[in-house]
């Protein structure tokens, strides 16, 4: 949503004792132009809020410009709203309760400087600038936490899903340290590590991954000896809590229970007996752990389907040839529930259609979106051209120029 509509015609004068008529005709515009306009940013029902008044405006007795006025509320005072109804908010001035027009209200918070943590009061449109007559990019939803780049007229940058530019700082507040909440910080959605090292493994099958501490799950399918990367960082920023760890995994942040995770991998690190036919065959994002094996040389034993791992290990060593050093791998084996979490986050613009992707049976890999494995990058382009022998494909759909493009991408097309 961009920020609230500015009229220059309205040019509201201060409520003085020695120009009433004034100060009462402007009043009666604003309450004119809420019957015409639909303001884009409003005062949300819920809780009381402290706002402060963008023009002079009446107060009346109910919500509705045909409401008893019982006063003129000067520009630039601070009011708490009680509650909000079609676009008019409950206040109480000068003794006395009653109803203003939402549009000419914003709200009351700490202010804004580049490296804050601001959640998102309401759901906000993206602006390529900071303008409300900017072009939209996105929607960026409520209750999200940002980090601030910059601050200009008002507005915040932010990277939402992948995507920059500018909101309303009015509707950004201050993260608080409270123990335990929800907190994301937008990342690129294809990295698992994104700079972690803090590794652990999950040790139960069916692990789960929380958007608050005892909060709502975010991914309740999550295998055994997958990797997991705590966030000390975010983790203190959003409230440490006995018991619970702020991590990284699968490709998504939230929160897990301690006991849940191991400093080790068990996994079997063998290709094992499974066919990739045997592997298609099953659900894509529920193959059974059985069928999923760890990457051995792979310091974060990714998991991925057994029978993809063999041919993998022969790409690997051909590249450690070339380089002297292992392929990087990021991701491999992705969970339905994940799957779904994405779909729900990102859209069908950015993430895959759940039950769709190869992630989804283990037979695709994700390499790190460094440099050297993009497009113009020595590694990618080797791999562009000799992963096939090992029966590794970089899909054409997935080339630089394409809408899907994606350099880190490799699917296993073997038996």
């Amino acid at each position: 949503m961009g920020a609230i509509l500015a009229l220059s015609a309205l040019a509201p004068v201060p409520a003085q004792a020695s120009a009433p008529t004034i100060v009462h005709s402007l009043a009666a515009q604003a309450d004119r132009a809420a019957i015409h306009l639909l303001p884009t940013e409003v005062v949300r029902a819920g809780t009381a809020r402290k706002v402060q008044t963008t023009a002079n405006l009446n107060l009346r007795s109910t919500p509705s410009t045909k409401g008893k006025k019982l006063a003129v509320v000067p520009k630039g005072t601070v009011l708490t709203v009680a509650a909000t109804k079609s676009g008019w908010s409950q206040v109480r001035h000068a003794g006395k309760t009653g109803w203003v027009s939402g549009t000419y209200l914003r709200g009351v918070t700490k202010a804004l400087k580049a490296g804050d943590l601001g959640k998102t009061t309401a759901r906000l449109t993206l602006r390529e600038r900071a303008s409300a007559a900017s072009k939209a990019l996105a929607t960026v939803p409520k209750a999200g936490i940002y980090t601030v780049k910059k601050v200009s007229g008002g507005y915040a940058r932010i990277t939402s899903r992948g995507k920059s530019g500018w909101v309303s700082g009015k509707y950004l507040s201050v993260v608080a340290k409270k123990p335990g909440r929800e907190i994301y910080i937008d990342r690129k959605y294809t990295s698992n590590r994104a700079g972690l090292t803090d590794r652990y493994w999950t040790k139960v099958s069916g692990g789960d991954l929380y958007e608050s501490v005892n909060g709502k799950q975010r991914i309740g399918d999550i295998p055994r000896n997958s990797v997991v990367y705590r966030d000390v960082k975010l983790e203190k920023t959003a409230g440490s809590v006995k018991g619970w760890i702020f991590v990284r995994t699968q490709g998504m942040s939230g929160w897990m229970k301690t006991s849940q995770l191991a400093r080790t991998s068990t996994a079997a690190t063998a290709p094992g007996k499974y066919s990739a036919k045997q592997v298609i065959a099953q659900k894509n994002g529920k193959i059974p752990e059985r069928m999923l094996v760890a990457i051995g040389w792979d310091r974060e034993k990714t998991l991925i389907a057994a029978p993809a791992l063999k041919d993998l290990n022969r790409l690997n060593a051909a590249f450690k040839k070339k380089f002297g050093r292992n392929l990087d791998i990021d991701l491999a084996y992705r969970t339905r529930a994940t799957q779904d979490a994405y779909w729900e986050e990102l859209g069908p613009y950015v993430a895959a259609r759940p039950g769709t992707s190869n992630h989804g049976w283990g037979t695709a890999i994700d390499v790190p979106e460094t440099y050297n494995y993009s497009f113009r990058g020595k590694y990618y382009k080797w791999l562009k051209a000799n992963s096939k022998k090992y029966n590794w494909v970089h899909r054409k759909i997935l080339e630089e120029g394409s809408p899907y493009a994606e350099a880190w991408h490799f699917e296993y097309k073997g038996r």
